[in-house]
């Protein structure tokens, strides 16, 4: 990657807070890699000849971690749309295509289209982007702005992948916090509820132990009551034996 291209790909790094640019390599068999930080994980700007629908063309590739190709089409079609043009899957191919995309950084005045493929492997998908200016697409050594803008589409497109993770992350914290939070208020309804059958029991214990001494009470009169009985009895058997 040139020079002037370098700058731009690191002044990157204000627009993509808090990602960071934190290398960059050119490997074996000739592919520009720029390395891009995003807040949970490092994704790469790669770029290189690769298959689509119109040939073999130069292309910008870059990996969105943890992401499934349904999770990164879904965001692509809303991402497009500040592009201006008509973004539709073409199922033949499954590339999206964006005909007559307004980029003011590639295109100028006038619209590019762009061809956007997402290939999945295990957790991770990969994008591969094309923008043809018109006869010619966008590469680093034949259009080093050009291809310095294509590549921040990518690098943010990434950031904005990884927002909306961290949103739905977010989404799964805030239902567990809430899932929490109802379990601590079951939690308290029981113990206030526990604390009334106490306060009950006792009641009922101190009605019971009152009802206990006035039953007590009541078999001694009781008692009392058939022992002046039986000596009624004894004096009414003694009368009646006294009869015979």
């Amino acid at each position: 990657m040139k020079m002037k291209n370098l700058l731009f790909v690191a002044s990157l790094v204000g627009l993509m807070t808090p990602s960071v640019i934190l290398s960059q390599t050119t490997p074996k068999g000739g592919e520009t890699t720029a390395t891009v930080a995003a807040p949970a994980a490092v994704s790469l700007v790669r770029e290189g000849e690769r298959t689509m629908s119109q040939g073999s063309k130069n292309a910008l590739t870059i990996d969105l971690p943890k992401t499934s190709a349904k999770f990164a089409e879904k965001l692509w079609k809303d991402y497009a749309k500040q592009f201006k043009g008509d973004t539709k899957k073409d199922k033949k191919s499954e590339e999206w295509f964006t005909d007559n995309a307004m980029i003011a950084d590639i295109g100028g005045t006038n619209t590019v289209d762009m061809y956007a493929k997402f290939s999945e492997s295990g957790e991770t998908t990969t994008l591969g982007l094309w923008i043809d200016l018109g006869g010619a697409y966008v590469a680093s050594k034949d259009f080093t702005e050009k291809y310095a803008a294509a590549e921040k589409i990518l690098s943010d497109f990434a950031l904005h992948v990884e927002k909306e993770h961290t949103k739905i992350q977010l989404d799964e914290q805030n239902d567990a916090l809430k899932k929490l939070e109802k379990q601590q208020r079951n939690l308290e309804k029981e113990n206030t509820g526990l604390h009334d059958d106490i306060e009950n029991w006792k009641k009922k214990i101190a009605k019971a132990e009152d009802d206990i001494k006035t039953n007590e009470k009541n078999q001694a009169d009781t008692k009392e009551k058939i022992e002046n009985q039986k000596k009624l009895v004894e004096e009414v058997q003694k009368k009646l034996n006294s009869m015979n």
